[in-house]
């Protein structure tokens, strides 16, 4: 329901808009003219940190602290600690994790992509959130097993 209505007032907005673009007096139309002009900056605005956003991934935003959790957590698996277990399931989990980003990375630098800026900022999103709950249990395994 409410849903539906904020697809009513966004298509109204639009064809209020699009009414005093072309067909309104001339102050109408300055006034249109100045909300698509910022309509489109914020399109562009949004574009720019995404791919600010992207270039930090890339550039190994959460790579630097997995990779030394999983450096830290392998020497305690070596040392024969009873969290071997957990420590092998974490370290399962980055390797997929590190397989997604590889295949985020490689379909956002053919520029060939199927996916709407849409799409790939949330693909971003869940990625980035799914590091950061790695590093947050890898720390938390860390704990385990410094305190053991």
């Amino acid at each position: 329901m409410i849903k539906s209505l904020l697809k009513l007032g966004v298509v109204l907005v639009i064809g209020v808009l699009a009414y005093n673009y072309f067909l309104g007096t001339p102050e109408e139309k300055a006034s249109a003219r100045e909300i698509t002009g910022k309509i489109a900056d914020i399109g562009k605005a949004s574009f720019g940190l995404l791919k600010e956003e992207y270039q930090k991934f890339k550039d190994g935003k959460y790579d630097g602290a997995i990779d030394k959790i999983g450096n830290l957590l392998k020497d305690a698996k070596e040392k024969g600690s009873e969290y071997v277990e957990d420590i092998k399931a974490w370290e399962e989990r980055r390797e997929l994790w590190q397989e997604k980003k590889k295949q985020f990375e490689e379909m956002l630098d053919t520029e060939s992509t199927d996916m709407s800026e849409e799409q790939m900022k949330k693909e971003l999103e869940e990625l980035e959130a799914e590091g950061k709950a790695l590093e947050k249990e890898g720390k938390e395994l860390e704990e385990k097993v410094g305190n053991n």
